[in-house]
């Protein structure tokens, strides 16, 4: 039996940063109580374990976790380092389901190999579950992995974002040939470059990659990473220069701008909590990690399920769309693909009812649009068939494989953290973070 009181810093609903007493008591077989101030706060079940954080970096989302639709206040960070009781050096995957807790679900999105969206999951850091920025977190025993003796502390702290980077390069079709731009690259941004790099070298692929930048001074740092082309604007100066475009401007207006500039596709990568391009589910659109395309003259085939929002009678081949419950009272029934009128259409799909995190296109599905209207998306994807893709979590072991083979990508990336403050400075280092000069910002837990 595990009782384990600490101290930590806790961001509010007004941004503000508070001393909170936590206290973690229970098992891995009984699962866990967390008192705040001395107050029951969270009962979760068996499969955690307490690990101690050696230290967090600090990410967007951080700084904008007052926009995400989960219960303030919080312990938050999750670009966590961690060592067992050995002092085995780890990572934590940030996703607490079932799955990484090593217990059966009836869940739908679990039996379709969609695990990382299981309705049921609490996030590390973000949705629940206390954060790397304090002192011990409960960590799903599944998804904590080993960090291999050639990664070094400053690399295995950015396994998460650059996880999550290479997830959006593996997930992107690309194409010899192609100009492929990241929009804003500063910390995820200039992981995606570092991973399109390494894809490159593996594949030997014919790619120009290109940094699109709005301050000059990190030119340099986009070249180290791996750009062979760095443009330097505050708006964007044409239409279609590229053939994909990586945003992770983590703004509305940095969203439009990477529709204007992409000939095929881009690929969005922000989950700031506010609506962009006209679509208010902007953020829900990338944690379900869907895609948006025209409908044009796509038509159900064989094997997948499609489904139809649109307005007047529904064609042959569609089933309506409508929000239905499990018999469990669980996720609801979602399609693969759903075929909306407009953007306000696309919301209706994502999140059909408030506070319910789940959509009526399943997680990992497509959108397709009929009319461009609505916003800028839309005009993009329906009169320009530009198609839209998103991305979110990683996969820690696949960034690990890569990061333990290539010693010019650990020896690239490590140079991206650009400060270090220790955890009682919590507030500084997410002011640091917030600075036109921080890429990369640390927060360390002392050895006690």
């Amino acid at each position: 039996m595990v009782d384990l009181a600490f101290h930590a810093l806790e961001y509010g609903a007004d941004t503000a940063l508070r001393p909170v007493d936590l206290r973690f008591v229970g098992s891995t077989e009984q699962g866990f109580e967390v008192e705040r101030n001395g107050a029951a706060w969270l009962r979760v079940g068996p499969g955690y374990r307490v690990l101690r954080t050696r230290a967090c970096g600090v990410c967007s989302t951080d700084l904008d976790r007052h926009f995400l639709p989960f219960r303030l206040p919080q312990v938050t960070g999750h670009e966590m380092l961690a060592v067992e009781p050995d002092g085995t050096r780890v990572v934590v995957e940030i996703n607490a389901g079932p799955r990484e807790r090593g217990l059966q679900s009836d869940c739908r999105d679990c039996a379709a190999g969609l695990w990382r969206h299981c309705p049921e999951r609490l996030v590390l850091g973000i949705h629940d579950l206390p954060g790397g920025f304090g002192p011990f977190v409960l960590a799903p025993v599944g998804a904590v992995v080993p960090v291999p003796d050639e990664v070094e502390d400053e690399v295995a702290l950015l396994v998460e974002p650059f996880a999550a980077a290479l997830r959006a390069v593996d997930r992107t079709e690309l194409r010899d040939g192609d100009r492929i731009a990241v929009l804003g690259p500063r910390k995820l941004g200039m992981l995606i470059l570092a991973a399109l790099a390494a894809r490159r070298r593996e594949r030997r692929a014919d790619w120009t990659l290109v940094a699109r930048v709005r301050r000059a001074e990190l030119a340099g740092t986009a070249t180290a990473m791996g750009a062979d082309e760095v443009v330097v604007e505050a708006a964007c100066a044409g239409v279609g220069l590229d053939d994909v475009v990586f945003d992770t401007t983590a703004s509305a207006q940095g969203f439009e701008i990477a529709l204007r500039l992409a000939r095929r596709e881009v690929h969005l990568k922000s989950t700031h909590g506010r609506p962009s391009g006209g679509l208010d589910q902007a953020t829900a659109f990338v944690v379900d990690e869907l895609s948006m395309q025209s409908l044009g003259d796509r038509r159900p085939g064989p094997g997948m399920t499609w489904g139809w929002l649109g307005a007047g009678p529904v064609p042959e081949g569609f089933a309506r769309s409508v929000p239905a419950r499990e018999p469990n009272g669980g996720c609801l029934k979602g399609f693969e693909v759903v075929v909306v009128d407009d953007l306000a259409g696309a919301d209706t799909a994502i999140r059909p009812q408030p506070g319910v995190e789940s959509g009526l296109v399943r997680p990992t599905g497509t959108i397709l649009l009929r009319e461009p209207r609505g916003g800028v998306l839309a005009d993009a994807v329906v009169r320009r068939g530009i198609r839209l893709a998103s991305s979110r979590c990683g996969d820690f072991r696949t960034a690990l494989e890569l990061l333990s083979r290539d010693g010019e990508l650990r020896a690239t990336i490590r140079t991206l953290i650009t400060g270090r403050f220790p955890a009682s400075a919590l507030g500084a280092a997410l002011d640091a973070a917030r600075q036109r000069d921080a890429i990369k910002v640390v927060v360390d837990h002392a050895d006690d």
